[in-house]
């Protein structure tokens, strides 16, 4: 993916609604990307964007140089890799959940993409491994367990981009650092972008963009940001986060 992400927003929104505005930034195209921004300040809708959920009515998405404009919805979306704040598992086995968007994969697809999202390893440990039933709503799992396998059911469409909203937001402690370990080993592969509220999950970030009423108020490292007296350090002192990230 050459170039990376570039996202030149001029206007979005839903319907006649102008949500965002004046959008220019590049997404490497390896690395974490932080989204922050108090509630109501464009984040989710950017990741919309993203994944073509919402329409760019004045601007442009480019993943490398293919353009959201030039090709077939479905044809970007095989490009991204999508975790919500909850993932959504059904009554079934493990292996048909994380094939859920591909069930065309073959089990070694699977166990790959378990790997990569770390979720091989409990998957062997459940009573009968990919075959366990995981319950409605994946009951018979932990939070971070399910968010594992919603990221292993990205990964196994082979994306480019893996857009995280809200993903450990849910989560306790235990399982989020579950979940954090699971990206810190994609980081390397491919771009995470991780829309967040709590700014601990993003201090690692190569890179964090802050947000305030639909534009970009700042960008730059987590170091870079915190020593600022701007937008992000006042985000920052009101979640009690005083320390520079090591």
């Amino acid at each position: 993916m050459e170039g990376g992400l570039l996202v030149s927003i001029r206007r979005a929104g839903y319907d006649e609604s102008v949500i965002l505005k004046d959008i220019k930034v590049r997404f490497p195209e390896r690395g974490m990307v932080g989204i922050v921004g108090e509630s109501g300040a464009g984040k989710t809708t950017l990741a919309n964007c993203l994944l073509g959920l919402v329409k760019v009515a004045d601007g442009d998405v480019l993943l490398g140089n293919m353009s959201i404009k030039d090709v077939p919805l479905n044809t970007w979306r095989r490009q991204i890799g999508y975790v919500p704040q909850e993932t959504v598992l059904f009554h079934s086995s493990i292996r048909d959940n994380i094939a859920w968007g591909m069930p065309s994969a073959t089990d070694d697809e699977i166990v790959d993409a378990a790997k990569q999202a770390l979720a091989h390893e409990f998957i062997l440990q459940q009573p009968s491994g990919y075959l366990t039933v995981v319950g409605d709503r994946g009951a018979r799992l932990s939070g971070g367990q399910c968010q594992r396998l919603g990221i292993a059911r990205a990964l196994l469409m082979k994306p480019k981009l893996l857009v995280m909203d809200e993903a450990t937001s849910a989560l306790d402690s235990t399982s989020e650092a579950a979940v954090l370990e699971t990206i810190e080993r994609l980081r390397g592969e491919i771009c995470i972008v991780m829309v967040a509220h709590r700014l601990a999950t993003i201090q690692n970030a190569d890179m964090v963009v802050v947000m305030e009423s639909g534009s970009i108020a700042e960008t730059g490292t987590w170091s870079e940001l915190i020593s600022q007296n701007g937008r992000f350090q006042k985000l920052a002192t009101a979640q009690h986060i005083v320390q520079e990230a090591v």
